[in-house]
């Protein structure tokens, strides 16, 4: 019987050892792009490995069904996460930006998988709360994976919309005319049409200099006139630009294009949204995007007004090491540095929420390069293309050696019916904004490096005692300093300025005393105090990037004190005195 047992329990501990291996093991890789259903099955994988560690729930449901899924990560045995700062990080607003969502499965991935292994990363899971949605625009980045598409189509919600303005909607979409799964670009003969061969390389064109005849007109996106109105491809599904439907300065579309009918009118906006309004203790937001090398910042338009100079050094302090931990990245003022936008998310998350953070553009097209480091352009005048940072014949030639040839489809013949002859060719689906998938370990880790860095910069606020100082006649001068050794602070100055939420309170509690005053230390050494009128033991303040906040009570007789620091977006803390 006793062996019987033995056996039992040793067979008992070898099913938990190894549950317990399989749930820290979790094997996901990241040299090439999830698809939909792939992105879900990782996220699952990473919930059922760490399930302590974890939740995943749909916050809402896309125009065309499909559930936005949230991956939070919070050790719920250190409290809950509402309790501690928050990071928020999310990924493909624009559907065809989909490398931003590898980088929230990374960061998710990463955070879980070296929890046991590296300690800075055990701290930063235990002391903070990450909210991470890798797909906010999920209609658009599952077809990108599953129609013909090209780098450029898929960039808004699926919410119909009339851009010819002739009564449809959506009647005039690109089409994959040759079969061959994906939308690339059209040419035709014309010498008029203001494009020549390269004369090394037959693929590239380039434009014609004003007395030159050429040999090409560009006709577009690969398509038909499906409306017989004359035009080209002119109205695709869409045009709901979510990153111009959030609801702070939110204009028109006859002001800003993609804006929708009203904000928060794209289905995966509001939710969004909806679900940033239940977690207060949100300090910091990235917003993924895919191209540029950029870590952006606002304001993004004039609407928005100038940050406040406190605000701006955590940005600046942030955005500088940003630089840093991403070679060749640039930290930017939106609106000042790119181009005027209205209704965004990283404005709607400032401005109206009082959360400080950046739009992470990741991919940056000046790698796909072929040349040798002193060949490096000097100056401005290299012939770049479009998206910047390559000239299109060393571009292919990045496209014949470096990845053999995938990115790029040889112009071919093809009989158009309404055109006629004409020629289908260009950059393909994955590339042009897309890094090919050998690049994307590299920029993953980074760009999840630079979102760990900010989560430990997350206000960590520490109380202590400065003075209990006997000042004769049963009274008592306390002295409590609250400081934070971090970049950023328990509450933004926008947050402040707006009251946009409550400030922290720090108070002072017991049985046998009475306070009789209570006010911020201004100045410790010249004992100037800024004193409360009303209800003395509960102070309002806020604890600055790097810096600290003194308070001082005078308080009438003894007794045990109990004094609290309560905040939104900092852990609560406390201690006790003897009077």
């Amino acid at each position: 019987m006793l062996k019987k047992y033995l056996t039992a329990i040793a067979i008992l501990a070898l099913v938990l050892m190894t549950a317990s291996l399989q749930a820290g093991d979790v094997k996901l890789t990241f040299d090439h792009f999830y698809d939909g259903p792939a992105v879900l099955d990782a996220l699952e994988k990473l919930h059922k490995g760490y399930p302590d560690l974890t939740e995943l729930r749909s916050i809402g449901k896309s125009e065309e069904g499909r559930d936005i899924w949230l991956f939070t990560i919070n050790n719920s045995a250190t409290g809950k996460d509402t309790e501690k700062p928050g990071i928020y990080v999310d990924g493909t607003i624009h559907g065809n930006e989909v490398q931003a969502a590898e980088v929230c499965l990374y960061l998710a991935w990463y955070l879980l998988d070296t929890y046991d292994s590296i300690p800075v990363v055990k701290e930063m899971v235990d002391k903070r709360a990450f909210y991470i949605i890798p797909v906010v625009n999920v209609d658009n980045r599952w077809r990108f994976f599953t129609d013909p598409v090209s780098y450029n189509i898929g960039r808004s919600a699926r919410v119909p919309y009339d851009d010819d303005r002739d009564g449809l909607a959506d009647e005039d979409a690109a089409d994959d005319i040759d079969g061959d799964g994906e939308i690339l670009q059209m040419r035709i003969k014309d010498p008029y049409g203001g494009f020549k061969t390269h004369p090394d390389d037959p693929r590239v064109m380039v434009r014609t200099k004003p007395y030159e005849k050429g040999e090409w007109r560009m006709i577009g996106r690969e398509g038909i006139d499906n409306d017989g109105d004359g035009r080209l491809n002119e109205d695709g599904p869409g045009y709901l630009d979510m990153n111009r439907n959030y609801g702070f300065k939110w204009q028109p579309p006859y002001v800003q294009g993609g804006a929708g009918d009203f904000p928060m009118s794209a289905k995966p906006t509001k939710a969004v949204a909806d679900f940033i309004l239940t977690k207060p203790n949100i300090c910091f937001d990235y917003a993924f995007h895919n191209s540029g090398g950029l870590i952006v910042r606002g304001p993004g338009s004039k609407l928005a007004g100038m940050y406040s100079p406190r605000d701006v050094k955590v940005y600046d302090f942030l955005g500088g090491e940003g630089e840093k931990i991403i070679p060749g990245y640039k930290y930017i003022i939106g609106g000042q540095d790119m181009y005027t936008t209205h209704g965004d998310f990283d404005e709607f998350m400032y401005s109206n929420m009082g959360i400080y953070g950046f739009v992470g553009e990741l991919f940056m097209s000046e790698q796909e390069r072929y040349r040798k480091p002193e060949d490096e352009p000097k100056g401005e005048d290299d012939d770049h293309s479009y998206y910047g940072g390559t000239p299109q014949e060393e571009r292919q030639k990045f496209n014949d050696f470096v990845t053999q040839g995938i990115m790029y489809k040889d112009w071919k013949k093809f009989d158009h019916p309404q055109f006629g002859e004409i020629e289908i060719g260009g950059w393909r689906t994955f590339t042009t904004r897309i890094p090919p998938a050998f690049m994307l370990p590299e920029m993953m880790h980074r760009n999840a490096s630079l979102v760990m860095f900010t989560a430990k910069h997350a206000p960590d606020v520490t109380l202590e005692v400065l003075e209990v100082k006997d000042l004769g006649n049963n009274l008592h001068r306390i002295r409590v300093r609250a400081s934070n050794p971090n970049a950023l602070p328990s509450l933004s100055n926008k947050a402040i300025s707006k009251e946009i939420v409550r400030r922290d309170i720090l108070k002072i509690k017991g049985s046998g005393f009475e306070v009789v005053s209570g006010g911020i230390v201004e100045d410790l050494a010249l004992d100037r105090i800024s004193n409360v009128e009303h209800r003395p033991w509960m102070i309002f303040s806020s604890v600055p990037s790097f810096g600290k906040t003194d308070v001082q009570w005078i308080v009438k007789g003894k007794g045990k004190a109990k004094i609290t620091y309560d905040a939104i977006k900092a852990k609560n803390q406390s201690l006790t005195l003897d009077l």
